[in-house]
């Protein structure tokens, strides 16, 4: 089979080996990115904790709870009406040309709607917006004949050409898993956010401890009776951790009034943001696996590059 192989590269014109050997150093690179991408996400899903939402931090977070429609009231997929959180749904239409038959999209829609998750101690809303989602389940199926249009609602059809459809929901009251920002809402009443609290806050100690002795003795390191510009950047960063402190402790307090909302989101730094309907050890490895696949790709395609070169090398 080798010798096969080999004969058949040495018979390769030298415009398509040179094709051919682009096409293979691109594949590999590209199958290697993935790859690590992939195993890096497996590895930041196996290793972030698991947050209570009722005292997670604000920032990146992983919950798991139960799936919930905004106000109980479930959204409907398209194609097959099914009660659902969220749903992805293609419709293709197969075309001939002569000999060839390809399948072309009609329609291609994904719901943005936001749902909730329940982990027992709060909810939270979830903006699917920009997700990777996982769903519960997912269908393929093949129809003939007239069909009413999805979109337009119109009862013209799509004719009699076959029709592939394809559709993925999340449904409600199953078990959730999201990965990504989670930010409280609605609890600082003068409308400012965390940051603004930590730097009003600190400059309200730095101005207290200036007036106040027992501060200024705390800051005089050296005891010469003056703070030196060392002294104070000492004490304006222990100003800012105060600061976090305080504010911290006071959203705590906010977070247990009834008028806070979360919301899980994707997070602005580049982090991944995932919602799954898989439990976290199957997507842990279902994500490790498929890793493991685009890595074996790419040493295949890498071997195959090194024999042509070779091969070729040699002739």
């Amino acid at each position: 089979m080798l010798d096969a192989f080999r004969d058949w590269l040495t018979g390769l014109d030298s415009g398509f080996y040179l094709a051919i050997w682009a096409g293979a150093a691109i594949l590999t690179l590209v199958f290697l990115f993935l790859g690590f991408r992939t195993l890096i996400r497996a590895r930041i899903i196996a290793h972030t904790p698991t947050s209570r939402l009722r005292s997670a931090a604000q920032g990146f977070n992983e919950i798991e709870g139960t799936g919930r429609a905004v106000d109980d009231h479930s959204l409907y997929s398209p194609l097959s009406f099914t009660p659902c959180l969220w749903f992805d749904m293609t419709i293709e239409r197969l075309e001939s040309s002569g000999k060839n038959r390809r399948w072309v999209t009609v329609e291609r829609r994904r719901s943005d709607a936001v749902f909730r998750v329940d982990d027992d101690t709060d909810e939270a809303f979830v903006d699917p917006d920009h997700a990777r989602v996982i769903p519960h389940s997912r269908r393929r199926w093949r129809e003939r004949g007239v069909r009413r249009g999805w979109s337009t609602g119109s009862s013209a059809g799509f004719g009699g050409q076959a029709h592939r459809y394809t559709e993925q929901l999340l449904l409600p009251e199953q078990p959730l898993y999201v990965l990504g920002w989670l930010e409280t809402r609605g609890h600082r009443n003068d409308g400012g956010s965390d940051l603004d609290a930590v730097e009003q806050r600190r400059l309200d100690l730095l101005r207290e401890w200036k007036t106040d002795e027992t501060a200024r003795q705390r800051f005089d390191l050296d005891g010469d009776g003056e703070i030196s510009e060392r002294e104070w950047s000492w004490a304006m960063r222990l100003a800012r951790a105060q600061a976090r402190r305080d504010v911290s402790d006071a959203d705590r307090e906010r977070v247990s009034a009834s008028n806070v909302v979360h919301l899980m989101r994707r997070p602005d730094n580049g982090d991944p943001f995932i919602i799954s309907g898989l439990p976290q050890d199957k997507l842990v490895r279902r994500k490790t696996l498929k890793a493991g696949a685009f890595i074996t790709g790419s040493l295949v395609l890498f071997v195959f590059w090194l024999i042509a070169q070779t091969t070729r090398s040699v002739i």
